[in-house]
Order: C-alpha cells, then structure tokens, then sequence
C-alpha cells in the first residue's frame, strides 16, 4: 500500500470513527450531555470498595392486593415467567418473577427450576408481595414522600411494547415521541411546582423521547426504554 493510500485509509477513519462511536455509546444522555438547561454529570468510575465485590441488586418488590390482575399482567403482557410462588396463608403470598438469564437481555431459556436454583445469583427479579389488606395508595406518587418510584425495562422495540400494553388495557402516561410534561415531572418524579424551567422540561423531552411510562394494574410506574443496538 502506497503512501497515498494510506492517507486516504486514515482520512476515512478518522470520518467513520467517531460516528462508530457515537453509535456504540447509543444513550442519548451520553450524546447530549451538555445542554443549556442541563448538565449531566457522569460518575467518577472509581472501583467499588473491595470488601463490596459480588454485591449486587437481586430484585425489587412491589406490594399488591390483588395477586391475579399482577400475575396476569407481568407475565402475560410484559413476558416474565414465575419461577416461584410461597403461600404463607389464603391471602397472603410471596412470588417471584424473571426473564431467563441466559443469553442477551433473557433471549435464552431457562425452566422454573433452572431459574430457581439460580437465584441467589441472579440479577432483576420482581418479587410480588401479595395480601389483600395491602394498600400501596402512595406508591405511584412519589412526590408524597420517600418511597417507590418506577420499574425500568430495556425492550427490543419501545412502539411494539406500547402497542401491547394497550392491547392489555393498561395506562399510558406518556406515549413513545410524546413529550415530557412538569405534570408528569411532578406527579411521577416528586418534582415540586417551578423547580424545572420549560427550558429543562424541553430538553428532557428531547432526550428521552422514545420513553414509554406506563401503569401496571396496581398502579405502579413502569418505563421502557429503547435496547441499544
């Protein structure tokens, strides 16, 4: 290869890499991190404390008063499988939910057992804590407090996911290509009234745009974001 072949391979590169780049860091908050309204701060990436390696977030837990509707709704509109179900009486039970941890983003498949055995080294279980006498009437309203706040889901197609949460009746709060509103700032994310100028509200728009929120049938937020390619 000559000299001015290989001027023109690097002049090519230097065009098509930072596009690759741009391209595999994928999330809008890394292209856009800098914006009049915002500024976004990413962390320090200092190692975890070494007494601390292995940790890790094994589930979260939603309290529910009726068991059927959520059942119903997890795994049969948002596709998780049940790995385990313990009655401690009639109305009163804990049950756990997953995707398979095989493969990218639970592609794989794994049975109850499977699932159940590995457990205690999985990662993003749902556990559902039913009992009749539950009442989470706060829980989709952060801004009353400390509490719960959404479940966030990576999906392979944010607009298909839309389509069969409505297919499934469930809420939509804001649709993909919707803007944000301060109402939904304030209702689901405890953003008090005049904290956010529009400015800011529109530049969150901007960035997660093809965000999907959405309730579940207790009335617990949930989000969808687009999976990177």
């Amino acid at each position: 290869m000559n000299m001015v072949s290989l001027l023109q391979l690097f002049s090519i590169t230097l065009v098509i890499l930072p596009r690759l780049t741009q391209a595999c860091l994928g999330h809008a908050l890394l292209q856009k991190r800098q914006l009049p309204g915002l500024n976004i701060t990413l962390g320090n990436s200092d190692p975890q404390p070494p007494a601390t390696v292995g940790y890790n977030l094994n589930h979260l837990a939603i309290a529910v008063p009726n068991l059927t509707a959520s059942m119903d709704f997890y795994v049969n509109a948002l596709g998780f499988r049940e790995m385990f179900t313990l009655p401690i009486t009639e109305t009163n039970s804990f049950t756990y939910l997953a995707y398979p941890q095989g493969g990218r983003n639970g592609t794989g498949y794994q049975t109850a057992e499977e699932m159940t055995r590995q457990k205690n080294n999985a990662e993003g279980l749902l556990e559902i804590v039913y009992s009749e006498s539950n009442n989470n009437a706060a829980a989709p309203h952060p801004s009353n407090g400390l509490g719960f706040s959404h479940l966030g889901f990576i999906v392979p197609s944010v607009t298909d996911t839309q389509s069969r949460l409505e297919n499934f009746k469930a809420t939509i709060v804001k649709r993909s290509g919707e803007p944000f509103t301060e109402e939904i700032l304030q209702k689901y994310f405890g953003v008090q009234a005049g904290q956010v100028s529009q400015q800011q509200v529109a530049e969150l728009g901007d960035i997660f745009t093809s965000l999907l929120l959405a309730l579940d049938p207790t009335g617990y937020l949930l989000e969808f974001q687009q999976q990177d390619p």
